[in-house]
């Protein structure tokens, strides 16, 4: 399961298409927020999280959130993750509280996470969408 997000008017190839899993989506969300809170409305950006075509309609908004995650990735390496409560060991197994609380020295990490590879893809596919929707 994942995102698909389809560029409104897309100026090159980059612009067309762009696939996120659910669990590398919800971070680049998150930052969309964080990043874009005065240029993408509230109901905005919910719709962008729910598969329902919610996007913003020009390329002028997309273009600064790009600007807007470039500065942000010149200062935070390593990609970016979201924390839920949600844990997984370094090979992707799902771990309960109750393991958690059993091994507190267990090493896990939010599977909430993208790298920064699938950020800069993202950056430019908001150079060249002509806004976008997400389904």
């Amino acid at each position: 399961m994942g995102m698909d997000v389809w560029g409104r008017n897309p100026s090159s190839p980059e612009g067309k298409y762009f696939r996120a899993n659910i669990w590398s989506w919800r971070p680049i969300h998150e930052l969309c927020a964080e990043l874009g809170s005065d240029l993408l409305d509230a109901a905005t950006l919910a719709r962008m999280g729910v598969n329902v075509g919610g996007g913003p309609a020009d390329q002028e908004t997309c273009t600064k959130l790009a600007e807007r995650f470039d500065q942000w990735l010149e200062h935070h390496a390593g990609g970016h993750q979201v924390d839920l409560g949600l844990r997984v060991t370094a090979d992707g197994r799902f771990v309960s509280p109750e393991e958690l609380a059993r091994q507190p020295d267990l090493e896990t990490v939010s599977p909430y996470r993208v790298d920064d590879e699938h950020l800069k893809e993202w950056v430019k596919f908001l150079r060249h969408c002509g806004g976008f929707e997400v389904w």
